[in-house]
């Protein structure tokens, strides 16, 4: 898997104006039932003319909107293909632009969006603007609703659920961190190197998402492997480095996979900068993932430390499975 920490989502997006707004939702022709005749993924003009009324009928199940909890009137609806298939006229993608009537009273009032799980079934980051205010949040089939606009513990919440989950389900990230866990057991050890790599993928990924920094991910990818490679090599190799230095070369590897997370995040956003609530609250849930990464490895070498034998046979293990998968990636993202 190239790329294993990167996310994959749908993007979504509602405009509220002084009196009207504007909902895009873009969806995979495999989002619609019995459209695609020919089950080709694509959608003919044809098609689409034919089964008009159908289509946004599902879209407007699928992805509801509220506003101070009223159901806001449909003014407009366009079924738009941006995305056409090489040398053909079929699109693979239909960009949903509905236009909204709202009311003047409704300006100020929370907005609800709501996906059907009985429609959709990946994860959409959803992008609200109003008057000048900016918010988003992650929305899928387990995490299906979000009110805009209420406070920020909203987007807190979904950015740390998101943060979360980028560690914890992001190989590289994960191999890396048990790699340099296991050189070398020791609480206070684990403290100060997990710190430098905290403050150094904190640093670099605000700064990317705020777009004063910007590497492209073809440049970074090979780079975490890389990291993956050089950590499991010191651990085999047993190269013993002052605490001091070790934090720093922890600080220098961190900073590439910062860059790592926010070229995950401006993949999916189309480099669209996030609010500061997000950015803390993704960050707060990379360190919440860590620290269950590193209690999982206390506990079990905690479980083992009576035999020496299988303490350092489990360290070579996670160490040389660390090796190879990083070489492995590493292979895989250059070439």
């Amino acid at each position: 898997m190239a790329n294993a920490h990167l996310i994959s989502a749908g993007n979504a997006a509602i405009t509220v104006n002084s009196d009207r707004g504007v909902l895009l939702v873009g969806v995979p022709v495999s989002f619609f039932k019995d459209i695609d005749q020919n089950q080709d993924g694509l959608l003919q003009p044809i098609e689409i003319k034919e089964n008009r009324l159908q289509m946004i009928d599902q879209l407007e199940r699928a992805f509801q909107l509220k506003i101070g909890g009223a159901t806001v009137e449909a003014v407009d609806d366009q079924l738009i293909t941006s995305i056409k298939a090489d040398h053909q006229d079929g699109a693979p993608q239909i960009d949903w632009l509905r236009v909204l009537k709202i009311p003047p009273e409704a300006i100020i009032l929370p907005i609800e969006v709501n996906l059907n799980k009985a429609f959709v079934a990946s994860e959409y980051v959803f992008q609200v603007k109003r008057m000048g205010s900016e918010e988003m949040a992650f929305l899928s089939p387990s995490r299906p609703s979000h009110t805009f606009f209420k406070n920020n513990w909203g987007t807190l919440q979904s950015f740390f659920v998101e943060g979360w989950a980028h560690i914890v389900t992001g190989y590289d990230h994960l191999i890396f961190i048990m790699a340099m866990l296991v050189a070398a057991i020791n609480l206070k050890r684990w403290l100060l190197v997990l710190s430098s790599f905290t403050v150094a993928h904190g640093v670099t990924y605000s700064l990317a998402t705020f777009g004063m920094v910007q590497v492209k991910p073809e440049w970074i990818e090979p780079i975490i492997a890389l990291t993956i490679v050089a950590t499991a090599a010191f651990g085999l190799f047993k190269v013993q480095l002052l605490i001091r230095t070790e934090m720093l070369v922890v600080f220098a590897l961190g900073l590439f996979h910062g860059l790592g997370f926010a070229s995950a995040m401006a993949s999916q956003l189309n480099t669209l900068q996030f609010p500061i609530t997000s950015v803390i609250g993704f960050n707060l849930g990379v360190e919440a993932g860590q620290i269950a990464i590193a209690l999982v490895v206390w506990l079990f070498f905690n479980f083992i430390k009576s035999s020496t034998e299988w303490t350092e046979r489990a360290k070579s293990v996670t160490l040389w499975i660390s090796f190879v998968l990083g070489g492995h990636w590493l292979f895989e993202r250059i070439s």
